[in-house]
Parts: structure tokens; sequence; C-alpha cells
């Protein structure tokens, strides 16, 4: 099926690798992402943008950024599928795409009425609704957020070009989806590898020409960014910083090994002056907590008084001010909530094992649900909470956490399962305070 497209933009190997998984790994599903990516790339870039006129060039993208953005929405459609479609939703859309839709099919989705937004006319078959919901949940999400934060431009889901790019591309998904994804989504988690070993093995590199993950590939008519200069600034202010720490008292250094990997696997700047006030509070609000939420003995505190110490050197030996965008943090009580969430998550961990939970009858409970999920109110001793990807809202009972210190905004990495009383938490993997929301969407 890779013969139909004129070129791979995102080759096989590149594919698996950004995928994190091994071939044997891979399915069904992950094989028409796949095809997905590189099917919306080529009709963009040979369909679509040829044909915009009339239109700010800032929105009119280039090869590589129409390759960015087609993997960005492979992502988050990969994401839709297994949590909603393959997931949670009983309507089986992508694989009965012509049948019709009954009210009673929907309220058997159980979610709560403001969730069923859909009238007659805009759902009358799975079609409808499957549009309905890559429309809605998918797309505008993923091309929006393309367009201010990769490419930094004011975007507006109600912009003319903008409404005509997202119902191009959601009508070509659906297409796809009829004409060549069927036989791959009607078993989406059956074992995909042979097809990815016959693409690994036949993969022209001659038709690789961009690779968006690569940061040896070298263009001599590029200019060199100072991400892409190899460089140990990094390294070597953690290792100096390391070897001024008095050896009796040496303190925990865990979140500065943290965060040399946080720079070099997500940020790609091995110089310390490159860093941002963004890229500190990402990896303070969702990286740190995420990675130490399992460990035993941490203490938070001490954990940012060592990191604080540690960019208090770099600003001396660097000439940075990374302090102050600390300090900033402090102040704007990011690093308030993330103590206190923190807290929260390690209070649940120290109650309940994750072992207990992997064995318990809760860990196949069909009606199990997994997402990062947002405190946005309570009623009685429940709260509720609206999945922050896919805006589906739940009335949860948190009692298992046993802690008052829940705030309004606080999203919860969770498993969920629903009983006659309702839902509940089954496990608790993290808590992030509320900032942590603009780096998890």
């Amino acid at each position: 099926m890779a013969e139909q497209f004129k070129k791979i933009y995102i080759p096989a190997t590149e594919f698996v690798r950004a995928w994190e998984k091994e071939v044997y790994e891979l399915t069904n599903l992950d094989y028409f992402i796949y095809l997905l990516m590189n099917s919306v790339a080529d009709i963009l870039e040979h369909d679509f943008f040829p044909n915009q006129h009339n239109v700010n060039e800032e929105f009119l993208l280039d090869k590589d950024e129409i390759t960015s953005l087609s993997f960005l929405i492979g992502d988050s459609v990969q994401l839709f599928f297994e949590k909603n479609c393959f997931g949670v939703c009983p309507l089986s859309c992508p694989t009965q795409l012509n049948k019709k839709i009954s009210t009673d099919e929907l309220l058997s989705m159980g979610k709560l009425p403001e969730n069923l937004q859909l009238g007659a006319r805009t759902c009358s078959s799975k079609e409808d609704c499957l549009k309905y919901d890559l429309l809605n949940f998918v797309l505008i999400d993923a091309i929006i957020d393309f367009y201010h934060f990769d490419l930094r431009l004011t975007a507006d889901e109600d912009d003319a070009f903008l409404q005509n790019l997202i119902h191009f591309i959601n009508n070509h998904i659906i297409g796809l989806i009829k004409n060549e994804g069927h036989k791959f989504l009607l078993y989406p988690q059956e074992n995909a590898s042979a097809l990815f070993e016959n693409l690994l093995s036949s993969e022209d590199t001659e038709w690789n020409e961009f690779d968006p993950w690569d940061e040896n590939d070298f263009d001599p008519d590029e200019p060199d960014e100072l991400w892409k200069i190899p460089s140990a600034d990094l390294f070597t202010a953690i290792e100096e910083f390391k070897a001024l720490q008095n050896s009796a008292t040496l303190p925990s250094l865990t979140t500065l090994e943290l965060f040399g990997k946080f720079i070099t696997a997500y940020i790609g700047a091995l110089s310390v002056e490159d860093l941002t006030r963004d890229d500190l509070e990402e990896f303070l609000s969702v990286v740190l907590p995420t990675e130490l939420a399992s460990e035993d003995g941490i203490d938070f505190t001490k954990e940012m008084e060592t990191f604080k110490s540690f960019l208090t050197y770099v600003d001396y030996q660097y000439e940075t001010s990374l302090v102050e965008i600390f300090e900033e943090l402090n102040t704007d009580d990011t690093l308030t909530d993330l103590v206190r969430t923190f807290a929260i998550t390690q209070k649940f961990h120290k109650m309940h094992s994750y072992v207990e939970f992997q064995i318990s009858s809760a860990r196949n409970d069909p009606s199990l649900i997994e997402g990062f999920f947002e405190i946005t109110g309570m009623q009685g001793s429940r709260y509720f909470v609206e999945d922050i990807h896919l805006n589906d809202k739940y009335l949860v009972d948190l009692s298992a956490l046993n802690t008052d210190e829940i705030h309004a905004g606080d999203i919860f990495n969770m498993s969920m399962i629903a009983d006659q009383k309702g839902w509940r938490t089954a496990w608790v993997e993290c808590v992030f305070p509320q900032k942590s929301k603009f780096y998890l969407l």
C-alpha cells in the first residue's frame, strides 16, 4: 500500500523509532497510522496547498512543515482511536461507517448528557459521528496547536483558511478509512510486524527526503542551528556542579540526571544558553513528577533546593538567568502546586501497591478507562473530572486518595472503573498541577 504515495514523507524506519516500539510489537492500528501520516502529507503537498490562493503566506506550509503536521495528526488520531474508538466507546464507528446510529446507542456510551452534542442531523450514521469526533476532538486542536506553538502564528479555528484545511483533512481521513483502512482497523490490535518488516526491508532511502528526528542529518547549504552543533555544556555543568559538592553531604542528584536526559531527548538543546522558561516549566511540572512518581524515599523539597543550587551555579558560570525563571515559577505558585500535587501522588503510592492493582479484578474490569482527568468541581464527597484529551466528563469517588489537598484544576493520570455506586479510582499514576495541562495536551 505504500506504493500509492508519490513519495514517502515519514519512512518506516523513522516511524518505528518515533513510535518507541519494537517491530514485533507493532499492530494493524500502527500500520494504518503510518499510512495515514504519509497519505495526509502527500495530499496536502500535491492537492491542497497548490490550490490555495489569496492566503496569508505565513499559513502556507513547506514540505518539512507538512511532514511535521502530518505526524502530529497521525499521533493524535492514534491516541483517539486507542482511547475512544477501540477503548471506551462501544460504537465501532471506524469499521461500521455505513451503519445508522440510534439515540439508544449514544446513551449506551455511558457519558454525561453534555457529551452528547450530536443532533439527529449531524449523527444519523456512524460515519457522521466519527467525522464529528475527529473534527472536534482531534483535528481542530492538533492543527490550531501546530500553527500556534510550532509556527508561532496567531491561529483561530474560525479562520476561513484553517476551517478549509481542517475539513479537507477530516474528509481525507474518512475516505482513507473507507478505501484502505477497514481491513486494518477491523482487527486493530492484530500483530503487523510482517507488514513493517516488509517495508523496512524494501524501503528505498532515496525517498527519505526529510527526516524530522535525525539530528545527524546535515545539509551543507542549510545554516547551522545551535542545537545541531555538538556541545557538552550541559553535561559539563552537571559534572562540574557534582564535583563541587561535599562528598560527605552530597545531595540527591536524581533531578539533575533527569534534567539532562529531558533536554537531550525532548528539547534537543545541549547548551545551557538555549534553555527557556517553557523548558524549565515543562520539566518541573510534567517530566519530573512523572519520573519520580514511583520512586521511594524522594524528598521533593530537597530535590528542588538542589536543582535551584545547580541553576545558581550555571548562572554564575555561563551568565544565564535560570534562577530568575525558577523564582518566577515559585512566585506564580507553579512550584508550590507542584510540591502539593506530588505529595498527593506519594501518599497514594505509599498506601496502594501497583503490583496489587495489576493482579486485581479492577485491572480487567470491562468498564476500566485510563487517561488524564482534570478536576472541574465537587458534589458532596465526589469530584467532577474531565478527560483533557477527549473532553468526556465523569463524577468520580476519589476517597481512595485520602486527602483534602485536591484543588480545582489538578490533573490526575489515573485508571477508573464503574460499579453500581458510580465511578471510582482504581489506580493513580501521578497528579499534576493545573499548569501542566499546556504540556500534557
